[in-house]
């Protein structure tokens, strides 16, 4: 074989075993490349994107219109704000008759001309009686209190004339009259046997229906309220109330249960 032929085997396998090798360390360089262009990505601290602010809160529109405070309201004035101003569960305004009986209720009596009244109202009658006598007028006080025992006469006296229904009008059952409260009195221009409407038009009835709240008193059995009272007219019968409910009583034209209801 000749020389130069040795020498291109030997040469072509050099060239053979440098392409091997370098073959071989292309193929391990590889992988060490991709992790190594892989290492930056991985090691490198995510970037946190901020989060978006949330966004402010309006406020309400203020109302450019002027607030206008309340006003309290006014306590109205009571339909009857000219009543007096009195204590109606006063001794002045027992009640007595058929609705409400008064049982045997006896007050502290004193007399004043041959009629016992209430302590309380002499001083008033007194007062009362001396101004109509000052005006030359005749007065005869002729009933004033009476206890249970005596109604209880009066009245069955009543019935056995007139029977009960029509008794009752005339005369209060004993426990309903006003005579018991000891606060009422007939008064009349001088005795009479039996007494009716015809007294209205007497000179003493005539001033001291009109005078009376002027002392406390009320007529108190008005014409045109027997269905209110349950009592006929009587021009002759007085009653002590003092004097603002009198004033109001007679000026009004009201009776007593009249007035008293308008406290209810």
């Amino acid at each position: 074989m000749s020389g130069k032929r040795v020498v291109r085997i030997i040469f072509g396998l050099i060239l053979l075993v440098v392409f091997a090798v370098c073959s071989y360390m292309s193929f391990m360089a590889a992988p060490k490349s991709m992790d190594m262009n892989k290492a930056p990505a991985e090691s490198a601290a995510p970037v946190e994107t901020p989060a978006p602010s949330a966004a402010p809160e309006e406020s309400p529109a203020v109302s450019q219109e002027p607030v206008e405070s309340e006003v309290p309201e006014e306590t109205p004035e009571p339909v009857n704000s000219d009543l007096p101003q009195i204590d109606i569960t006063s001794w002045e305004y027992i009640l007595a008759n058929l609705d409400n009986p008064i049982g045997e209720y006896t007050p502290t009596t004193e007399t004043l001309e041959g009629q016992p009244l209430d302590t309380r109202i002499i001083e008033p009658m007194k007062e009362f009686v001396a101004a109509a006598r000052a005006e030359g007028l005749s007065v005869y006080l002729s009933s004033g209190y009476r206890d249970y025992a005596t109604q209880q006469y009066l009245y069955n006296r009543k019935v056995a004339q007139y029977g009960e229904e029509v008794a009752k009008t005339i005369v209060a059952p004993p426990g309903t009259s006003e005579h018991q409260t000891g606060l009422a009195c007939d008064i009349t221009d001088r005795y009479y046997e039996s007494k009716d409407r015809s007294l209205e038009n007497t000179a003493m009835y005539q001033w001291m229906s009109q005078h009376c709240q002027e002392y406390g008193f009320i007529v108190r059995y008005p014409d045109g309220k027997e269905d209110v009272t349950g009592i006929i007219y009587e021009p002759w019968h007085f009653r002590y109330v003092g004097v603002e409910a009198a004033t109001y009583i007679m000026e009004h034209g009201l009776c007593l249960e009249e007035f008293l209801d308008l406290y209810k």
